[in-house]
């Protein structure tokens, strides 16, 4: 990532937890998933390499102010990542987004479903095939609890929807600040947090969850 007008919302080690969670059958095809920064303006999230059918592109490395919400289609609710309605979107919610939404997508459209198909498009999973697939999959895996610190891995608790209206009341230099301390995570202690406050309970738990305050979180480096 050259561009310092840009951040890394997840690394190679955040893929490696969702894929493991997915039943080896389904992602039997996948070889490698690399990052990118090429996301044209976030115009696209990911995409599968055309040449065998085996790799994917995540474009992780967006602007630290986006807003998702383009993505969601009809039928869906930016609380289901942890987003807003309308405006820039958190960063646990971006990272929740790429990785329970795109990199699963993704993955779909590498499901073989017509092994005679004359063409690559024909025989692997189609758009809507591969939208299925990842929510599907997104809500079988967050159906019940998994054992993890980074709360991005769990759909949204209370207590991270209960930080919506404590973002919506925050100027665009806090924000950017915020991103930049969620994405450097994890935390050995409680960054100093003055220029936030009044911080809620509530607020202040889920922040030192998503900060991985105590050394509990996963790094995502830039």
């Amino acid at each position: 990532m050259n561009d310092p007008a840009l951040v890394n919302y997840v690394n190679p080690t955040d893929v490696h937890v969702v894929l493991s969670r997915i039943p080896e059958n389904l992602r039997a095809r996948l070889r490698e998933v690399f990052l990118s920064s090429r996301s044209f303006g976030v115009r696209i999230l990911g995409s599968v390499r055309t040449r065998g059918r085996r790799d994917i592109n995540l474009y992780s490395v967006l602007p630290p102010r986006v807003s998702l919400r383009g993505y969601l289609g009809k039928g869906r609710d930016a609380a289901e990542f942890g987003a807003p309605r309308q405006g820039q979107w958190p960063p646990w919610a971006v990272r929740r987004f790429l990785l329970y939404d795109t990199l699963l997508h993704e993955l779909g459209h590498l499901q073989l479903v017509r092994p005679r198909g004359r063409s690559w498009n024909r025989r692997f999973a189609s758009e809507t095939l591969a939208k299925e697939f990842a929510t599907s999959w997104r809500r079988e895996l967050y159906s019940t609890s998994f054992v993890h610190p980074d709360p991005v891995h769990n759909s949204p608790t209370d207590d991270e929807l209960g930080m919506l209206t404590f973002w919506e009341h925050l100027d665009k230099a806090q924000r950017l600040k915020l991103v930049h301390l969620v994405l450097a995570a994890p935390h050995q202690e409680m960054p100093d947090f003055s220029i936030f406050e009044p911080l809620d309970p509530s607020c202040r738990k889920f922040m030192s969850t998503v900060l991985g305050v105590g050394g509990g979180q996963i790094s995502v480096s830039s």
